[in-house]
């Protein structure tokens, strides 16, 4: 799966045309995180020494996170339900510009197309005669809810000779425009030199990097995604009909406000967090009506099993609903949803975690035998000890980049169920290629103020991105003191420098009203649908951090004046023992002690941060600018 780098630009809020609110593409987190478990359990590489027998059906129903090894020979292809527009049953696979660990290819030359991606089926026997009628059959799609390839970028498929150990192109689309549906490609094999026992087919992708100046913005780019391929006989050209009703969309979310928040502050909000019904999406692919049966069941899925059902009972069931549906039609099914997640088992745990299986019964008719993985899907609602908007996938990166946006700050609004204690945050960085986005910033937690980010409440120093395999690929950036939340919070960061962080944002969802961004001294309302990969962590499982003090005040302070030259004033509402300056890279460059007055003379012209500090305190920090 090499994917690679390149720049989307969805929106411009800008207080000049150097400074900018960007959306691009990005890499991938939950991969990321997988291969590095799934290479220690399995290697990396596939045998391939079995020949496969016809009919060789994969629609990636049944597989997750790397194609299913018992048809494909390697792990490039990333297998997924998020990349698709309108995929033809849920579960496509997508290549892109990514390696098999989630990570931006960095030998990939800028401005040129290059190879990437492999899609490589095992050997198959083709030992037939060309009255057989054998055809091979995909749907494809040119971008998605992904990047879309340039013309100069191409979907390649390939079959292998046999006979001279190479292989041959024998169809390309081009890039060039975003393609809102899948298009059917059928090809029949018809020459000898294809008929043999280890025949093989691959798709592979032509990918190329952003030139751009700015190597933060440098990440995946030029998705292609697969569906439903089909190779077998006694097939015509005129074979284009599925005979098949397969989901389309998954069930959830289930929580009104988010996608996940702690399982206490679930408990203290109630019913009135969950939604009142059930929905998910599938079509009939014949061109025949069909009855079609639908059903739900939810389990509750204890932490030490794999497998669903996880415990040996079933917590609801929600009995036969059928209806038929047209040939062609999709159908977007909804039902009362019952089910209340208050299981006795996890009352007085710090976490819960519940499966939501949905599928359909059609008919028991062998032609469909292949299919039937595409009758299932499954969603786990979680609950651990964080707030999240977002599902775990990035689909785009965010950021505010450009000349101006040194000391630009960026606020994320969350209004938590209970009272309860920030301990700190997990975040999603994009990768980009050579870590071009790991510069300093201000891990920042902000009061609210009427709607908008208000008083700091607290302020880390020194913070860069980090890219560690965690769960999700998040990395946990815990606060320098823990604080007490009561009402609506913002968290987030300031920069240090022009370049954008890269944040990860999941298309998926929308946050909407929820990001904020502040460039010239001024917080404005994100105009980027989405949601950020930012998640505010309370207590419970992170308690290596529960020993940081709890501050339940932040005092206020004044400094001035600002811009200063020589000296800058300070004035408190209570007393400090000590006043620690920091320049842009978080760096402390400046230490005084209780004086009011502090002489600044021998410190460069530009930003600084300034905070006083106690030994049970946490005072706002306060931005200053020397000039002379």
């Amino acid at each position: 799966m090499k994917r690679i780098v390149a720049i989307l630009i969805f929106a411009i809020c800008a207080v000049s045309i150097y400074s900018q609110e960007v959306v691009i593409d990005c890499g991938n987190p939950a991969l990321s995180d997988y291969s590095v478990r799934y290479f220690e359990k399995y290697g990396y590489k596939v045998a391939t020494s079995d020949t496969l027998e016809l009919p060789f059906f994969d629609d990636f129903s049944s597989s997750y996170m790397y194609p299913d090894s018992s048809k494909w020979s390697d792990k490039y292809a990333f297998i997924n339900s998020s990349c698709a527009r309108n995929p033809i049953s849920v579960g496509v696979a997508t290549l892109d510009a990514l390696d098999e660990y989630g990570r931006v290819y960095p030998t990939l030359p800028f401005g040129m197309s290059d190879v990437s991606d492999f899609l490589t089926s095992k050997p198959i026997n083709l030992q037939r005669n060309v009255s057989d009628s054998i055809y091979l059959s995909f749907f494809y799609q040119c971008g998605g809810n992904g990047n879309v390839p340039e013309f100069r970028d191409s979907l390649v498929l390939q079959f292998y000779s046999v006979a001279d150990d190479e292989w041959r192109s024998v169809w390309r689309a081009a890039g060039g425009a975003v393609m809102n549906n899948f298009e059917q490609v059928l090809l029949p094999i018809t020459d000898s030199v294809w008929l043999k026992k280890g025949f093989r087919f691959r798709f592979v992708n032509y990918v190329s990097i952003s030139s751009n100046y700015e190597p933060s913005w440098q990440s995946n780019v030029d998705q292609w995604n697969l569906d439903f391929i089909i190779l077998d006989a006694n097939r015509t050209c005129n074979d284009t009909i599925i005979e098949d009703v397969a989901m389309v969309k998954n069930v959830g979310p289930f929580l009104k406000d988010y996608r996940q928040v702690p399982w206490s502050h679930f408990l203290h909000k109630g019913r009135e967090a969950v939604y009142d019904s059930i929905t998910f999406t599938y079509a009939n692919l014949q061109d025949a009506t069909h009855n079609i049966n639908r059903q739900y069941d939810v389990f509750d899925k204890d932490e030490t099993s794999s497998l669903i059902p996880a415990r040996t009972y079933m917590d609801y069931h929600c009995g036969d609903d059928s209806e038929n549906a047209g040939a062609n039609e999709e159908i977007t099914y909804t039902k009362k949803f019952c089910y209340f997640f208050n299981d006795e088992n996890y009352l007085t745990e710090d976490s819960a975690t519940f499966l939501i299986r949905a599928n359909l019964k059609t008919d028991v008719a062998q032609v469909r035998e292949y299919y039937r993985w595409n009758d299932t899907v499954r969603f786990y609602q979680e609950f651990k000890n964080y707030y999240a908007y977002d599902d775990g996938t990035a689909e785009k990166g965010y950021g505010i980049s450009g000349q101006g946006t040194a000391n630009a700050s960026l606020a994320y609004k969350f209004e938590p169920y209970m009272t309860d204690t920030l301990y700190g945050v997990y975040i999603y960085f994009n990768r980009t290629q050579n870590d071009g986005n790991v510069k300093y910033f201000y891990l920042t937690v902000w009061e609210d103020n009427n709607g908008i980010p208000g008083d700091t409440i607290v302020s880390r120093l020194g913070v860069r991105p980090s890219f560690a395999n965690e769960l999700n690929g998040y990395v946990y950036y815990p606060l320098d003191t823990a604080v007490v939340i009561n009402g609506p919070f913002y968290v987030g960061w300031i920069k240090t420098t022009n370049d954008m962080l890269n944040c990860g944002l999941d298309t998926e969802n929308n946050a909407d009203g929820k990001i904020f961004y502040n460039v010239s001294g001024t917080w404005q309302n994100s105009i980027i649908s989405g949601a950020l990969m930012i998640r505010p962590v309370f207590g419970y499982e992170l308690r290596p951090d529960a020993d940081v003090p709890v501050e339940h005040i932040v005092p206020q302070c004044s400094i001035y004046p600002n811009p200063a030259s020589s000296e800058i004033n300070i004035e408190t509402e209570t007393d400090f023992n000590g006043v620690m300056i920091y320049d842009n890279l978080g760096r402390v460059v400046m230490q005084s002690g209780t004086e009011n007055v502090i002489n600044v003379s021998g410190l460069p012209e530009g930003a600084y941060f300034v905070r006083p500090y106690s030994e049970n305190k946490v005072f706002e920090t306060v931005k200053i600018l020397i000039m002379r």
